[in-house]
């Protein structure tokens, strides 16, 4: 099963994000500004709650992910035509859009999906191999880019609204162990599915 999100709310909302972000002048706000499940005595927010703990250990969201699916998980690249907005380049300390790929795809475990993340990612910082593969299969990104032994700078957390079919919406900046740099801004919505082990 394919979930969609419209490119057009999702570029919105994250420049929305990134805007409040760079006002701030200063990431510390927003590294520990998260609101909380609306119930989070109930098992999903429970459940929630452990799955945010998870990828805030943990560098990769794929890997996060792995550990509760018996298959690989397999990547759905969905269209992602928009530019980077001005926003996205102050974040990953860029000069124009062109220094910018945009990748937009969903995570699944055999047909259910995990989840659904845009990638704004800077190809001058990876090396022409890690491009190469970013652009001619459908390889997770972390996984493409294991070798720049990446962190994760987290931006922000948020629990939507139930109706909206996302428990848990994660913005971060991914930067290299070498020198700090940003490599990618990501912003990912995780779906039920994410909250259980799948078969």
């Amino acid at each position: 099963m394919i979930f969609r999100t419209t490119s057009k709310s999702r570029l919105t909302r994250t420049t929305a994000t990134t805007t409040k972000v760079v006002r701030a002048l200063s990431f510390a706000a927003a590294l520990s500004g998260c609101a909380g499940p609306g119930d989070v005595s109930s098992p999903d927010g429970a459940a929630v709650r452990a799955l945010k703990d998870r990828l805030d250990h943990h560098p990769s969201a794929t890997a996060v992910l792995q550990e509760h699916c018996a298959l690989p998980i397999r990547v759905v690249r969905l269209p992602a035509r928009e530019q980077p907005s001005p926003d996205v380049l102050l974040l990953l300390d860029v000069k124009t859009a062109d220094q910018v790929r945009t990748r937009h795809v969903q995570l699944l475990c055999g047909d259910v999906a995990l989840s659904d993340a845009w990638n704004w990612y800077v190809p001058e910082r990876l090396t022409a191999e890690m491009n190469h593969i970013l652009e001619t299969t459908d390889t997770p990104f972390g996984k493409a880019v294991t070798e720049t032994h990446f962190h994760r700078q987290r931006l922000e957390s948020h629990f939507p609204d139930a109706s909206s079919g996302i428990v848990l919406e994660n913005r971060a900046i991914l930067r290299r162990a070498s020198d700090n740099a940003a490599i990618s801004l990501v912003v990912e919505d995780y779906l039920p599915a994410a909250l259980k082990p799948q078969p």
